[in-house]
């Protein structure tokens, strides 16, 4: 899966008195309520300038005077989509084109038009710092970021891009999708003797885990209820998880990479408790499963969790990719 890590980025209708079955939720309604992790856009003199033809699907002719320069990371959205809010510390698909502000050449694109969008994880403070780019943004947008220098990579020129150390960049984003920072929906109550789950500001769960021997069979409690798509056997899910082995070892975290993953709900690739956990779950849920040894990793020991253990996973179903 291709992403944008750093510059180098080239890498109801109502019927009489009933109503119609509301179907799953989109992205805006998922989202909604849940407050912005990063500082939302805002444009500049140089952004300004930026214009671009064509509509979204088709590859953009971008005008810009060059040089061009700004201060910071200043956005202007050139044609305004609307699929709700980008929210910051979230992953989003993106068609882009990138240009050198000063010379007004184009380093690398995607197509604009087909399947070949790269996914970026948006943190605060990275560089470029895309989550400031897009907090604020509408999916469905067109938008033009212009990053000065510093902004761009630290001063520092990419060589391998032809991007001099006083060179600022511009990128124009087409933004297909994104999926939820955490999960949001109804809160559920949880079973007695599950283990009881603490939530960070941020999302990022911990356990506490009930003082008794490991139970012997799958258990699974949805904590957070999601409105929408179910997960199926097959499909490509984006989540947050982090597991635990029952005597509270953590031994792997999403949450601690700050980027979420991306699975195929089968039990060809992954154990067969967490297909379990995830199966009939829709998006926008968080569920907590206890897997024992039969359906984790048995008798064998995987890396740092030792052969016959019980396992806790706590997933937030984020989208399906």
């Amino acid at each position: 899966m291709k992403k944008i890590t750093t510059l180098a980025l080239v890498t109801l209708l109502l019927s009489g008195c009933a109503s119609e079955p509301e179907g799953p939720k989109d992205y805006a309604a998922l989202a909604a309520g849940l407050a912005a992790g990063c500082e939302s856009y805002s444009t500049g003199a140089g952004a300004d300038l930026v214009s671009s033809e064509g509509a979204i699907g088709e590859f953009p002719e971008v005008s810009f005077p060059y040089p061009i320069s700004g201060e910071g990371v200043e956005t202007k959205v050139l044609i305004a989509g609307d699929g709700g809010p980008i929210l910051g510390t979230q992953r989003v698909a993106l068609h882009y084109a990138g240009y050198n502000a000063a010379t007004g050449e184009m380093f690398q694109a995607s197509s604009f038009t087909g399947d070949d969008y790269v996914f970026q994880d948006l943190l605060a403070g990275n560089t470029p710092d895309f989550c400031k780019a897009l907090t604020g943004v509408n999916v469905g947008s067109r938008v033009a970021v212009l990053l000065d220098p510093a902004s761009a990579h630290q001063g520092a020129g990419i060589a391998s891009l032809g991007i001099g150390p006083d060179q600022g960049v511009l990128f124009v984003f087409d933004v297909v999708d994104a999926y939820l920072p955490r999960a949001n929906g109804d809160a559920k109550s949880a079973e007695a003797g599950m283990p009881t789950v603490i939530l960070a500001p941020q999302g990022q769960p911990g356990v506490q885990i009930p003082a008794t021997d490991a139970p012997t069979e799958f258990n699974r409690t949805v904590l957070i209820e999601g409105g929408g798509e179910e997960i199926a056997i097959g499909d490509s899910v984006v989540v947050h998880y982090t597991g635990w082995t029952w005597e509270g070892d953590q031994f792997d975290s999403s949450w601690d990479r700050q980027a979420p993953s991306v699975f195929t709900v089968s039990s060809d690739s992954l154990i067969e408790g967490f297909v379990q956990a995830l199966e009939g779950v829709t998006v926008g849920s968080q569920v907590i499963a206890v897997i024992p040894p039969d359906l984790g990793y048995g008798d064998r020991a995987q890396g740092s969790i030792p052969a016959g253990s019980t396992l806790i996973f706590v997933v937030d179903v984020l989208g399906k990719d």
